[in-house]
């Protein structure tokens, strides 16, 4: 949802919901779906479910990093078959924001891309979903910009217990 500071990107499930906030000058979609281009880097927002079911109220940190390192050893061994590689340098860290646990991510793109040097992902637990926050480094960014890019916009994350009335919040969102 557009703000007068950008956007809100809104999360509804059955009985929960959360949002992520992304403050910036221009900010338009993409020509593919879950991408957005925030003043001019590419970023990719996006939720996956749990296919196990967990007590997501009471999880201890050692089972979010479990399940947090899980997504990223499942996400990079894909990303080695797509490329056809064995080794992309991948770094990992676990962050807090706002009082809540992300692991963020990087690796290195192959040399013939050169492009795209590097990869950044952020990603946590919502729920019953895991939010993915992805963004790439080119040559015109350093790592240290997407990595504050990303880290700004996990620091907004708002998890609710309850649904988010979509029309009301769009109106609260847009009085001038």
């Amino acid at each position: 949802m557009k703000k007068q500071t950008g956007a809100m990107v809104v999360y509804n499930g059955q009985h929960h919901s959360f949002t992520i906030e992304i403050f910036a000058d221009s900010i338009k979609p993409s020509d593919k779906p879950n991408f957005l281009v925030v003043d001019n880097k590419i970023l990719q927002a996006s939720i996956i479910p749990f296919q196990t079911k967990l007590d997501f109220e009471k999880l201890s940190e050692e089972t979010q990093k479990k399940n947090l390192l899980g997504y990223m050893d499942y996400e990079m061994n894909y990303i080695k078959n797509q490329l056809k590689t064995k080794e992309l340098n991948e770094k990992y860290e676990f962050i807090t924001l706002n009082n809540k646990m992300f692991l963020f991510w990087t690796y290195d793109m192959p040399k013939p891309s050169r492009t795209v040097i590097n990869q950044c992902y952020l990603i946590t637990i919502c729920f019953d979903q895991m939010l993915i926050l992805n963004s790439p480094v080119d040559k015109d960014k350093t790592l240290k910009d997407i990595t504050n890019f990303l880290s700004n916009i996990g620091k907004t994350l708002k998890l609710n217990s309850h649904t988010i009335d979509l029309e009301k919040l769009y109106n609260e969102l847009n009085i001038k």
